[in-house]
């Protein structure tokens, strides 16, 4: 007992609940008629047969449990929504794919003719595959260099804007850009200029 646990139900109410056995079973009736078994060797065997699990639908009439489709559902007649012309309009629909899938396989075989007459030799794809593996090796090259110089100060040089500025086609006073640049003093010029005062 160590291991099962016995559950103990506490009493919630004044209701007596009692077991209860159905009189079916203390009378030992049987369901009349066959048998699933009997049934699925009858319709064909296993594989064939398949079990109408209609037999356990609980509806308000056990007369609806076998019933194809229902006329009514959700308060809406089912046959305003069936088209006596669903035949006909599948036909067109499939005869239109049929032409849809026509052409294409027509475009596509106009498109293999094309492809043909513009051949590509080995050589020239050789020359373009290592065309690209060099751009891609430059362009790896560039992005290692680019990050060994992220800690570079942000300080441009004077000469550098005025070549840049010269390239974008810009007149620009390069001495008022001049006066305005923050240079640093060294020492020497910090005292010539304590003496001087």
């Amino acid at each position: 007992m160590n291991r099962l646990h016995v559950a103990q139900p506490k009493k919630r109410d004044n209701v007596d609940r009692t077991p209860t056995v159905p009189e079916t079973v203390k009378l030992g009736i049987k369901k009349n008629g066959p048998t699933i078994k009997e049934l699925q060797e009858e319709y064909g065997g296993a594989g064939n047969f398949y079990i109408p699990i209609e037999e356990h639908y609980q509806l308000e009439n056990d007369e609806w449990k076998f019933d194809r489709w229902p006329e009514f559902y959700l308060g809406k007649n089912v046959m305003d929504f069936y088209d006596p012309d669903i035949e006909e309009k599948l036909k067109a629909l499939e005869e239109e794919e049929e032409k849809l899938l026509e052409m294409e396989r027509d475009e596509n075989a106009l498109m293999e003719d094309e492809d043909d007459d513009e051949e590509i030799t080995e050589g020239e794809l050789r020359r373009a595959l290592k065309d690209v593996r060099d751009k891609k090796a430059i362009i790896k090259m560039e992005h290692k260099m680019k990050k060994n110089l992220r800690a570079r100060s942000k300080n441009k040089k004077l000469e550098d804007l005025e070549e840049h500025l010269e390239k974008k086609g810009i007149n620009a006073n390069i001495e008022s850009l001049r006066q305005r640049v923050k240079k640093r003093k060294t020492i020497a010029e910090l005292e010539a200029n304590q003496d001087k005062l």
